[in-house]
């Protein structure tokens, strides 16, 4: 076929040369692309063109349903929006509305994706349908992805990470194995039985399903080639932790941004003690820092993104080059004259080995900084007193480096790709 101008077009053409091939894997069923294909088609019939391009928004639940509306926009005018499962029901009629009215379409869209809200009001991100095209076969390549791959995945699409995982990996012809549910126990079944080559879970999923082999005491799984993560952090003993299950598995760690795409990654063999460092950039991305900010610049950010772009992270190098993450803007805090990377203490609290997660954030008193932390033990039955804490992480914190005020939570507020929500963390109870 001629030039592809969108996902559906790019689905047909490997239908033509691989009708057979299967797409994607879920639950008890399997999509072939050629049904995959029809099955959109099908959809397409039902739906009346749209002259003007018009925001839809997706509200299904299963990945495959997701998926399948997504493809059902692509040539008719709509620009699909995934909405989050975990945005709230009672604000969903007024967020769409809100969205549809106020919002400006691109000429050039082919999606849009939300902003996660983890510290504001959502907004709606837009792509050309290239922004992603254009470097599938770049990403691709770094992550092992090829026809033959079969890598399996949880979650919805409204996470970007997932959304683009599946498009990169039909655009190669490969086969997706999909799951909704999280259970880790079920994920490990799936992946033996779809005969996975490949895991893509962000850190925390990662852990679960390694805590899941654990307990069942399963032998390792030498099928899995290649597990891909981002969005959070991941370091050298995470790392080994994961190769004891999975011996022949190259880990790559990838940090990236929604108005961004990808911006750099690291393999297992570059991870070191420190979990904030995010490794050196993907090929034809352009990385530096100003001042502490991330800079990029990158031809496959989100329209409008330009020149030096920023998604508001900072970072800096480390003494081998590797760039390092110390957090969005609302993660620095200025103590005294020094700024402070919340992330940075979080890690440190982590490294104390009492912790499961933790979260930093500064919180302003009477015109004055300071950091608070939230912790969850890793033994519930443990009793600490915050000052315990705050002892132990004297022998590797300055003291305006230490959080003054400490709480302790059952678990961490995440949004539905598992970014905790910092903005739900409240300092009522002062410990």
């Amino acid at each position: 076929m001629g030039k592809i101008s969108n996902y559906l077009e790019m689905i047909e053409d490997i239908q033509n040369r691989t009708p057979q091939k299967e797409a994607v894997c879920t639950g008890n069923s399997s999509l072939t692309y050629r049904e995959l294909f029809l099955l959109v088609k099908e959809k397409q019939k039902k739906w009346k063109p749209s002259a003007k391009k018009q925001l839809y928004f997706i509200q299904k639940e299963q990945a495959l349903d997701q998926l399948t509306e997504f493809l059902t926009c692509q040539g008719m005018g709509y620009v699909p929006v995934i909405l989050p499962k975990d945005t709230a029901s009672d604000h969903r009629d007024a967020l769409v509305q809100k969205l549809s009215a106020e919002t400006k379409i691109p000429e050039e869209a082919c999606m849009a994706v939300m902003t996660s809200g983890t510290s504001g009001e959502n907004k709606l991100l837009f792509r050309t349908f290239e922004s992603w095209y254009n470097y599938f076969s770049i990403q691709n390549e770094v992550f092992h992805i090829t026809s033959e791959s079969r890598l399996f995945m949880q979650g919805s699409l409204a996470f970007t990470g997932n959304m683009n995982l599946y498009m990169a990996q039909l655009s190669a012809g490969a086969t997706i194995l999909s799951e909704d549910r999280f259970d880790p126990r079920l994920w490990i079944k799936e992946i033996k039985q779809w005969r996975a080559d490949g895991i893509y879970l962000i850190p925390t999923k990662l852990h679960a399903l390694y805590q899941a082999l654990k307990h069942e005491d399963l032998a390792p799984i030498e099928e899995i080639e290649t597990i891909l993560s981002g969005s959070q952090s991941l370091g050298k003993k995470d790392a080994l932790k994961l190769k004891t299950f999975f011996p022949k598995a190259e880990i790559t760690l990838y940090y990236g941004a929604s108005e961004l795409s990808y911006v750099t990654y690291i393999r297992d063999y570059e991870m070191n003690e420190d979990k904030t460092r995010i490794g050196h950039p993907f090929p034809q991305v352009d990385v530096k820092l100003k001042e502490g900010r991330l800079l990029v610049n990158t031809d496959f950010g989100v329209i409008g993104a330009g020149k030096e772009a920023s998604a508001g992270d900072y970072a800096h190098q480390d003494e081998e080059g590797y760039f390092c993450f110390d957090g969005r803007k609302d993660d620095i805090c200025n103590i005294n004259g020094r700024k402070i990377s919340a992330v940075y203490v979080e890690q440190t609290i982590l490294n104390l080995g009492i912790a499961a997660e933790a979260a930093v954030k500064p919180i302003e008193k009477n015109g004055r900084e300071y950091l608070a932390a939230w912790v969850v033990l890793k033994d519930k039955r443990l009793s600490l007193e915050p000052q315990k804490i705050r002892l132990m992480l004297k022998k590797s914190l300055r003291e305006e480096e230490i959080p003054r005020q400490i709480f302790f939570l059952d678990a961490l507020p995440v949004n539905e790709s598992g970014k905790v929500l910092k903005r739900a963390l409240q300092t009522a109870d002062a410990q």
